[in-house]
C-alpha cells in the first residue's frame, strides 16, 4: 500500500512531508509524490503525523496467562527457586495469547522487550514480540538480546523472609562480583561437567551479550561500575535511572546507554530520586536514553510510555528526540535497529497514523497502526481490557 502527503517523523530526528510506500511487511521506497502502482491501496494522510511504532524497551508484558486459562497470573518470568539463573531464555516465558488482548497497538506501541524479573540477581536472557498475534515463534522478533541482572531490593524482599540469601546488599554486591569473576575465568573440561550458570555468564564478560543492570540509587550504580569495569569488553546497559544526577561524566563520555523505566509504585523511595532533568542532561551529552513503561502486567503499561515522553518534554523541549527514546534509541539498545524504531527503506512497516504529535499534544489520537504492513488498528476499533 502507499501512505500519501503525511508528516514522516523518522524516529531519529528528522521530519519531511513525504509519501511512504509499504511492499511485503516492510518500508520499501520514502519519497514525494509516489504514484499509486495498479491496484495498490492508498491511504491519505494529509495533515496527519507519521511515526515509527513505540518500542518498549523493557517490560513483563506476556508473561502471564489471560484470566479465561487454567494457570492465569502465573508471573512465568519469575523463577524464585534460586538467585542466580543466567542460563534462563524470557522467550519460554512468553505467552502469546495474554499479549494478545491488550491492544497496544491501540496507544501506538508496536513491539516491546520481555525480560526476566527483577528479583533475581542474574535473570537470563531478554527476548523482544511484535505485539499482535498468538503464535510467541511468529511473534519473536530477536532472542537472547541481553543478560537481566538486578541489584535492588526486590531480592531481599523475594528471598529473604525466607530466610534465604540473599538477605542483604553486602550478599548481592559479593555474588555480581563473583559470578563475573568465576564466569570471566571458567574453562569447559572434560573432566567435570559443564555449568550451564557460569557459560551463559561468560558471554557477557567477554561482551558477546549485553549486561542489562537494574539498580535503584546511584550508590548502586557506582558499585556496578566498579566491578564490571574489570572486564574492557564487558557492554553494560543500566536500567531505572533513580539517583542520577547528570553529572555522571564516565557514563556521558562511555556513551553507556539507560533505560528509564518507570516505577511500579511511584511511592517508594528509589522511585522519588528519579530526576528527569538529570536524564536530559545525560541525553545532552550523547548519552542513548531509552524511556520505558511500567515494569508491571498492569495495562497501565498501553499509556506508559506517551506519558513518560509527556514528562521528558517538560525538561528536553525537543519533540524529535524525545520520540526517538521511544523508537530508534530502544530499537538500538535491544539490537533491533535493522528492524523496528524509525522509518526507513527496509525496515518492518511497523508505522504508526496519529492525528497529532503525542509528544506535543494530549489531544493527538492514533488514527491507524500497522505491524509489519498489516493493519492491527484503526480509529473507531473497540478498546477492549480483556
Amino acid at each position: 500500500m502507499l501512505i500519501k502527503n503525511g508528516n514522516l517523523h523518522d524516529g531519529c530526528g528528522s521530519v519531511k512531508k513525504g509519501d511512504l510506500r509499504i511492499v511485503d511487511g516492510k518500508i520499501a521506497q520514502i519519497g514525494e509524490k509516489l504514484e499509486a502502482a495498479g491496484t495498490e491501496a492508498v491511504f491519505d494522510a494529509s495533515g496527519m503525523e507519521v511515526l515509527p511504532g513505540f518500542v518498549q524497551a523493557i517490560s513483563l508484558w506476556g508473561v502471564n496467562g489471560s484470566m479465561q486459562e487454567i494457570r492465569p497470573s502465573s508471573n512465568d518470568n519469575d523463577e524464585r527457586s534460586n538467585p542466580i539463573t543466567p542460563e534462563l531464555d524470557a522467550f519460554y516465558a512468553f505467552n502469546g495469547r495474554a499479549a494478545s488482548v491488550q491492544q497496544l497497538g491501540a496507544y501506538g506501541v508496536t513491539s516491546c522487550g520481555v525480560a526476566p524479573s527483577d528479583n533475581n540477581l542474574f535473570g537470563g536472557t531478554i527476548a523482544a514480540f511484535a505485539v499482535e498475534g498468538v503464535n510467541p515463534y511468529k511473534m519473536c522478533l530477536k532472542r537472547n538480546i541481553g543478560m537481566m541482572a538486578s541489584v535492588t531490593p526486590n531480592l531481599k524482599k523475594t528471598y529473604g523472609t525466607r530466610p534465604a540469601a540473599p538477605m542483604t546488599r553486602m550478599w548481592i554486591f559479593t555474588n555480581f562480583a563473583e559470578q563475573l569473576r568465576k564466569a570471566f575465568e571458567y574453562k569447559e573440561t572434560q573432566d567435570k561437567p559443564a555449568d550451564d550458570k557460569l557459560a551463559a555468564l561468560q558471554k557477557v564478560v567477554k561482551g558477546e551479550l549485553p549486561l542489562f543492570v537494574s539498580c535503584d540509587s546511584l550508590t548502586a550504580v557506582e558499585r556496578v561500575r566498579e566491578i564490571t569495569d574489570q572486564y574492557p569488553d564487558l557492554k553494560l546497559i543500566l536500567v531505572n535511572g533513580f539517583g542520577l544526577t547528570g553529572e555522571e561524566e564516565w557514563i556521558a563520555q562511555r556513551k553507556i546507554p539507560l533505560i528509564v523505566r518507570t516505577a511500579s509504585n511511584p511511592m517508594e523511595e528509589d522511585a522519588m530520586t528519579l530526576d528527569l532533568k538529570a536524564i536530559a542532561a545525560l541525553a545532552k551529552k550523547g548519552v542513548p536514553v531509552a524511556l520505558s513503561g511500567t515494569y508491571t502486567n498492569s495495562l497501565p503499561i498501553r499509556e506508559d510510555l506517551l506519558w513518560n515522553g509527556a514528562e521528558m518534554m517538560r525538561v528536553l523541549h525537543d519533540p524529535e528526540q524525545v520520540l526517538s527514546m521511544i523508537t530508534s534509541t530502544p530499537a538500538k539498545i535491544l539490537g533491533m535497529e535493522d528492524q523496528v524504531g524509525a522509518l526507513k527503506e527496509g525496515l518492518r512497516a511497523d508505522i504508526v497514523i496519529w492525528s497529532g504529535h503525542p509528544m506535543k499534544t494530549y489531544q493527538a489520537k492514533v488514527v491507524r497502526t500497522y505491524q509489519a504492513g498489516r493493519v492491527i488498528y484503526k480509529e473507531g476499533d473497540e478498546k477492549t481490557c480483556m
